[in-house]
């Protein structure tokens, strides 16, 4: 933790992906530039946990009809976001007042944008949030994009497009969380990002299905490399081949759509590694041809960011699949650590919103340029 001397630009971003599996803060500097001065995480409890998946499964409209559990849920994330912010304050050594604002975007149960009354549901009670850290706070990102016309995601090409543009260079940004999400910075172009389909999610629902115990994700793929995923052809097959993939840009995906349990067939034939490594290889396929499909351009840098960035096999298994002159990496060689691009995002959004400036995600969600977010 560097020392700080200016206050006036301090924002703090959280986040709790698809993954579920913990609290995400940063403490950010935003200027022209955006510095991760410090960072904080807080595992999610697992009673908590358990409680998010089962109403994250349901059928029912939780938005028009929250039910008791969701509330019970609701507060409960809330105070494990307070913790969280509490203790990346303490750890840096700063007081509240030091902060301009919280950018929260809280836990998603249901993201339907595409529903007769479309609405995307997190949980984490801005005003709470902001009562009990004495900090302003900015939250439901997602639900103004969408009374803005647009599906609600995904919201980070605005930030990519601001901090991670390169005026000579073609460049895509891709965050592997439990959904794929592409921005693409092409030369002279417009910026445009949509969801590719399922990032690790299906990879996650495998692992913690068949390997269990305390594996919830495949550190480094080392499950996927013992499998032989060609054993599931079929599988993958009938997956990709659903819909959403062809669907034109821009177009929003959600974990709802993917459940592993209703693809798994026990087979003395195939084992749980041949399973993981047909999961992963939909997340690497669906990436690819959705990045063909939408760029013609001969050169392209990719940069991943999001927990899918660790998974080496995953990242080798997109290689493989790309075109000769385009090449991989990770947000971290332009500047941002990939695993809080994410906070990045909702802490300069916050900033974005104190200033009332309209966020342009019109080639992203579909919204008019428009205020995304509102204060607490």
């Amino acid at each position: 933790m560097q020392q700080i001397r200016n206050k006036n630009d301090l924002y703090i971003g959280t986040l709790s992906g698809t993954s579920m599996d913990s609290i995400d803060a940063s403490l950010l500097k935003i200027t022209n530039n955006i510095k991760i001065l410090n960072s904080c995480s807080v595992k999610m409890p697992k009673a908590l946990l358990d409680r998010m998946m089962k109403l994250s499964r349901t059928k029912k409209n939780l938005f028009l009809h929250p039910t008791k559990e969701l509330k019970e849920a609701d507060n409960q994330f809330t105070l494990e976001t307070v913790n969280v912010v509490k203790k990346l304050l303490k750890k840096s050594k700063l007081r509240n007042s030091d902060i301009q604002a919280i950018g929260s975007h809280g836990q998603t149960i249901q993201h339907r944008p595409f529903s007769k009354k479309p609405y995307s549901l997190q949980i984490g009670n801005p005003k709470i949030i902001s009562d009990l850290t004495g900090i302003k706070t900015i939250s439901n990102f997602r639900q103004t994009n969408i009374m803005n016309g647009g599906s609600g995601a995904p919201l980070t090409p605005s930030f990519h497009n601001f901090f991670l543009r390169e005026k000579t260079k073609n460049r895509a940004i891709v965050n592997i969380g439990g959904i794929t999400n592409v921005t693409l910075l092409l030369k002279n172009k417009k910026t445009i990002g949509w969801d590719t389909g399922p990032g690790n999610c299906l990879i996650d629902q495998s692992v913690k299905k068949l390997i269990g115990g305390k594996n919830s994700f495949d550190k480094n793929g080392d499950f996927a490399k013992k499998g032989d995923f060609q054993k599931l052809t079929k599988t993958i097959d009938f997956l990709i081949k659903k819909p959403f993939f062809n669907l034109e840009t821009p177009k929003s995906d959600s974990t709802e759509n993917y459940d592993f349990s209703k693809l798994f067939i026990k087979d003395s034939n195939i084992s749980k590694f041949d399973w993981i490594s047909a999961m992963t290889e939909i997340t690497a396929l669906t990436l690819v041809n959705s990045l063909i499909k939408n760029c013609s351009s001969k050169k392209l840098n990719i940069y991943i960011c999001g927990g899918g960035s660790k998974n080496s096999y995953l990242i080798k298994r997109i290689k493989t699949k790309l075109p000769r002159d385009w090449s991989i990496g990770n947000t971290k060689t332009i500047g941002i650590d990939p695993m809080f691009v994410e906070t990045s995002t909702f802490g300069w959004l916050a900033k974005q919103r104190l200033e009332n400036k309209k966020i342009d995600l019109k080639s992203s969600t579909g919204a008019i340029p428009s205020l995304t977010g509102e204060v607490f």
